[in-house]
C-alpha cells in the first residue's frame, strides 16, 4: 500500500466518531425487538391467544384453574394447576384414599392440527425462509450507490411499524394468526436491516486511527502485516463489542419501561393479552424513534454505480451464487466457519427463543418472574461483552479463542437442563435455577455474538462487505429455522420442551470443538492484503470480476 492510497483512506476522526455513535444507537434501537417484544411479549401473546382459541374450538369443557376453586372453597378435583418443573397438570382426588394426583392435560390443537406453542415456532421457521429470499435479493445492493443506508432505513422502518401493529392482535383470540404473520414481517425486516447495518463495520475499522497508523507504518516498512492485522482485529473486536453492549443496554431499558407499563395496567385490571399487546407496541415505538436518531448520524457510504443493464431482482441471486462458488473454491476455511456458525448461532438463538415459553409453561413463572429473567439476560450480556473485551486485551487471546471459550461456557446451560431428565429436584426444575442460568446465559451470549461478528469481519475482502455480511446473515438468521423446527416437532410429538435441550447441547459443543481446530490465520492474512481479487490469477477471474458478471447478467 502506497502513501497516496493511505491518504485517500483517511477519514476525519470526528466524522468517524459521529458515524460510530449512529452505528451503536441503531443496535440500541433495534434490540427492543429481540430483547423485549420478540424475546418476551410476542411469544406469550401468540401462544396465549392460540391456546384460548384452541379451547374454544375443542368442543370440550375447559377445566377450571384450581385457584378459582380455592377461592370458592370447593374441592380441588378435575382442575388445572401449574406444577413447578412439570407445567400445567390436571389435578384429581382419589375417591378412596383421598390422595391428590396430577396427570397431563388434554393436548390442544389449532386448525390444521398444530399445537398453540408449536404454531409460534412454526411461524419463526417460515419467517426464516422469507429472510433468506429477501437477503439474497436485496442485500448485495449495499455495495452499490447509496443503497447501503437506504436499505437500512427502509427495512428498519417496516420492521418497527409491524411491531407496533401488535396493538391490534388482542382484539380477538381468533387473531392469533395475525400475531404469527407480524412475526414474519418484523423478523424478516430486522434481519435485512442488520445486513446493511453490519456492512458498515469493516469500513469503520479501516477508517479508524489505529488501523490507519498501522497501515502507514507498514507502508514505510517500519512494521509488518502482522501488526496491521493485530490492529484491525483489536478495533473490530472493540467496535463489535461496544455495539452489542449498547444493544443490550437499549433492549434492557426498553424492556424495563415496557414492564412498568404492563404491571401498572395489570394492577388497574387490564387483561393480560392487552397488556402484552401494549408491551409489543412500545417496543416498536422504541425501535422507530431511536433508529431515526441513528440514521441522522450514519453516512451514505456510497459504492460504485449499479452495472449497466443489471436486473435488480436477479443480481443478488447471481452475485450470491458466484460468491458462494468463490468461497467454496478459494476460501474453504471461510466456508467451514460459516457452516459451524450456522449451527452454534442456531443453538444460542434457540435458547433465547424457547426460554420464556419453557419458564412460563414448565416452571410456572408469572409475568413478574419472567420480567426479571428477561431483564437479567441483556443486563449481564452487556457486562459480559465488556468483560470479555477487557479479558482479551489483557490475555492477548485471539478473537477465535474468545469465541470458542464463550461457546463452551454457554453449553453448560443445556447440559444442566439435561440433568432434569434424571432428577425431579434439580436440572431446570425450579424457578431460582432458571434465574441463575439467565445470568450465566447473559454473561456469555453478548460476547459470543460480538466475537462471532468480529471474527467474520476479519475474513472479508475489502469492497465486498455487504455481500459477505449477506452470507453471514443468511447463515445466522438462516439457521434460525432449525431450532424452532426441532422444538415444534418435539412439542407436537410429546407436548414437552425439555427434550430440545439435547439438541441445544450438541449444537453448542460440537461446533465449538471443530472451530477450535479450524485454522483461519491464512484467510485473515489474505483478506487484509488484497482488495477482493484472487492473488492467483492463473486459477481464474478474481472475485471482483465474478461479482460484476453476476450484476450485469440477465
Amino acid at each position: 500500500m502506497t502513501k497516496t492510497m493511505i491518504a485517500k483512506a483517511l477519514k476525519d476522526p470526528e466524522a468517524l466518531k459521529r458515524e460510530l455513535w449512529g452505528w451503536y444507537i441503531y443496535d440500541f434501537a433495534n434490540s427492543a425487538f429481540g430483547n423485549s417484544a420478540g424475546g418476551m411479549f410476542i411469544p406469550l401473546l401468540v401462544e396465549g391467544l392460540g391456546t384460548e382459541y384452541a379451547w374454544s374450538q375443542q368442543g370440550s369443557t375447559r377445566p377450571k384453574p384450581c385457584s378459582e376453586l380455592e377461592g370458592e372453597n370447593r374441592r380441588l378435583t378435575d382442575c388445572v394447576r401449574c406444577v413447578e418443573g412439570y407445567g400445567d397438570r390436571l389435578i384429581t382426588i382419589d375417591p378412596i384414599t383421598g390422595a391428590e394426583r396430577h396427570v397431563d392435560t388434554e393436548i390442544l390443537r389449532l386448525p390444521g392440527g398444530i399445537q398453540p406453542t408449536s404454531f409460534f415456532f412454526t411461524m419463526l421457521c417460515i419467517s426464516v425462509v422469507f429472510q433468506v429470499v429477501v437477503f439474497i435479493t436485496v442485500a448485495s445492493l449495499g455495495d452499490y450507490g447509496n443503497y447501503r443506508r437506504r436499505g437500512l432505513v427502509v427495512s428498519s422502518t417496516i420492521g418497527a411499524l409491524a411491531t407496533c401493529c401488535y396493538i391490534f392482535v388482542p382484539i380477538s383470540a381468533s387473531l392469533y394468526w395475525l400475531g404469527g404473520l407480524l412475526v414474519i414481517i418484523a423478523n424478516v425486516s430486522l434481519g435485512v436491516s442488520l445486513v446493511f447495518y453490519n456492512s458498515y463495520l469493516p469500513l469503520m475499522v479501516k477508517d479508524s486511527t489505529m488501523v490507519r497508523e498501522a497501515e502507514a507504518a507498514a507502508a514505510s516498512g517500519m512494521v509488518g502485516e502482522d501488526e496491521v492485522r493485530a490492529a484491525q482485529e483489536k478495533v473490530s473486536s472493540e467496535y463489535s463489542s461496544n455495539g452489542v453492549m449498547w444493544g443490550y443496554i437499549g433492549g434492557s431499558a426498553c424492556l424495563a419501561l415496557s414492564l412498568l407499563v404492563v404491571v401498572a395496567l395489570t394492577l388497574s385490571g387490564v387483561s393480560s393479552r392487552w397488556t402484552l399487546g401494549i408491551g409489543c407496541m412500545l417496543s416498536g415505538v422504541w425501535w422507530l424513534v431511536f433508529s431515526v436518531y441513528a440514521f441522522a448520524r450514519l453516512p451514505e457510504r456510497p459504492g460504485p454505480p449499479l452495472p449497466q443493464g443489471s436486473n435488480l431482482l436477479s443480481m443478488g441471486w447471481i452475485r450470491t451464487y458466484r460468491l458462494l462458488a468463490h468461497v467454496a473454491k478459494n476460501q474453504p476455511q471461510t466456508g467451514w466457519f460459516l457452516v459451524l456458525f450456522f449451527f452454534f448461532s442456531d443453538g444460542y438463538t434457540t435458547i433465547a427463543t424457547v426460554s420464556v415459553l419453557f419458564a412460563s409453561r414448565e416452571l410456572c413463572m408469572g409475568i413478574l418472574p419472567l420480567a426479571g429473567m428477561s431483564l437479567l439476560v441483556p443486563v449481564f450480556a452487556a457486562v459480559g461483552g465488556y468483560a470479555c473485551y477487557k479479558f482479551q486485551m489483557y490475555s492477548k487471546w485471539s478473537t477465535k479463542g474468545i469465541l470458542v471459550l464463550n461457546l463452551f461456557l454457554l453449553a453448560w446451560l443445556p447440559l444442566w437442563g439435561c440433568v432434569g431428565f434424571f432428577s425431579s429436584s434439580i436440572g431446570l426444575r425450579t424457578q431460582p435455577e432458571m434465574l441463575l442460568l439467565a445470568v450465566w446465559f447473559g454473561l456469555f451470549l453478548g460476547s459470543a455474538s460480538a466475537y462471532g461478528r468480529a471474527l467474520f469481519s476479519e475474513l472479508i475482502p475489502e469492497g465486498h462487505e455487504a455481500d459477505m455480511f449477506a452470507l453471514f446473515e443468511i447463515t445466522d438468521k438462516g439457521s434460525s429455522w432449525l431450532g424452532p423446527l426441532v422444538a415444534s416437532v418435539i412439542l407436537q410429538m410429546t407436548g414437552k420442551i425439555r427434550p430440545v435441550l439435547i439438541y441445544l447441547l450438541c449444537a453448542m459443543v460440537l461446533p465449538a470443538l471443530l472451530l477450535h481446530r479450524l485454522d483461519l490465520s491464512e484467510v485473515i492474512k489474505s483478506a487484509r492484503t488484497r482488495t477482493g481479487t484472487d492473488s492467483d490469477k492463473g486459477e481464474g477471474e478474481g472475485i471482483e470480476l465474478l461479482i460484476k458478471q453476476g450484476g450485469g447478467a440477465d
